[in-house]
């Protein structure tokens, strides 16, 4: 009965294409106007259309078959016994999945799951004699899909499935969540509007960072001079303060403060903590670098502390390199000196 179904290899070719071709037709024009906004919905949607209709070949042929189970299946058909870390290797999925899928085909008796002889801690995974039974069957409706499939390739000029690889290689070298965490990051940026100092918004510059001083220290003397007075202390003697603008709404601000002799000190950078992940600090860092670099600058240096983890990835991430510090620091929170030089 099986070999007569199948003997027509046009008849399952026509029958593949109508059914994929008449559920394609069913994508709401809601997609079109979604654009590649949506690329992951129409190829999990293209996906649920062949194994469904995989489903229902199987069934027209009479075999007991789920086609999620075919990459498994198929390399134990071609690499036998296998553990389950091994086919995870080969085929590129998880570890856990890997183990929902050999369960399902043990159960359908189409796999043995044996101890491994040559380590008791290992499994020995391979085809069962039901399988290889299955394998002669089902071997002529994958040849038949296999042509099919190439047929809409070939109508595409092939560019469908090299692209799809492509874009599988594009995620592996770096994944999709960290290349939409890079873009968001570079529109955030961007997003941040930076103002100079204003005796308007003096009052910003000593309540952002009394905010994360009294948050992991304590405000010290020199920190009430400099953030009381900042006029007198920083803009007089040379220096700048800028601050950081979102949506109307006064979030950090930074200082470059002059040194005589020696060069500039980028100091007190804060932002709340409400706004913090918005690429600010690197913002307002920038921009700081920026005006010493006006000022014909040639060092731009900093003291910190070591706990401030994300602050100090941030100033490696600006350029600045940790030395020895010159001089006894005036702050008692300091244990780490960095500099850049310009």
């Amino acid at each position: 009965m099986i070999e007569g179904f199948w003997s027509n290899s046009y008849k399952i070719q026509k029958l593949f294409l109508s059914l994929l071709l008449r559920n394609l037709l069913h994508i709401m024009n809601y997609l079109d106007q979604l654009g590649v906004l949506a690329l992951g919905t129409r190829l999990k949607k293209v996906s649920d259309m062949i194994m469904n209709d995989g489903i229902e070949m199987y069934k027209a042929a009479g075999i007991k078959f789920d086609p999620k189970w075919f990459p498994v299946f198929h390399l134990l058909s071609t690499h036998s016994p296998l553990g389950v870390m091994e086919i995870s290797e080969k085929i590129g999925i998880s570890h856990p999945y890997v183990i929902k899928l050999v369960k399902e085909l043990q159960r359908a008796g189409l796999v043995t799951n044996t101890t491994n002889s040559n380590d008791a801690r290992k499994r020995s995974i391979e085809l069962s004699t039901d399988g290889r039974k299955l394998l002669n069957s089902i071997t002529p409706i994958w040849n038949d899909i296999h042509s099919t499939i190439e047929d809409l390739l070939r109508d595409s000029n092939n560019s469908l499935y090299s692209n799809l690889i492509a874009l599988e290689n594009s995620f592996t070298e770096e994944s999709f969540l960290n290349r939409v965490f890079t873009t968001r990051k570079q529109r955030l940026l961007e997003e941040v509007e930076i103002l100079p100092y204003n005796p308007s918004l003096k009052e910003h510059f000593k309540t952002l960072n009394i905010e994360w001083l009294e948050k992991y220290f304590t405000v010290e003397p020199i920190d009430v001079k400099v953030l009381s007075e900042p006029e007198e202390n920083i803009i007089k003697p040379g220096g700048a303060i800028v601050f950081a603008r979102v949506e109307g709404k006064i979030v950090g601000t930074c200082a470059l403060k002059k040194k005589e002799g020696y060069g500039y000190e980028l100091t007190k950078m804060a932002v709340t903590e409400s706004a913090q992940g918005l690429q600010i600090g690197k913002k307002l860092g920038l921009e700081i670098i920026s005006i010493a670099k006006t000022k014909k600058a040639k060092l731009v240096f900093l003291e910190s502390n070591r706990i401030l983890t994300p602050a100090i990835a941030l100033y490696r991430n600006l350029g600045f390199i940790e030395g020895i510090t010159p001089w006894e620091s005036d702050y008692q929170r300091s244990n780490i000196y960095m500099e850049l030089k310009l």
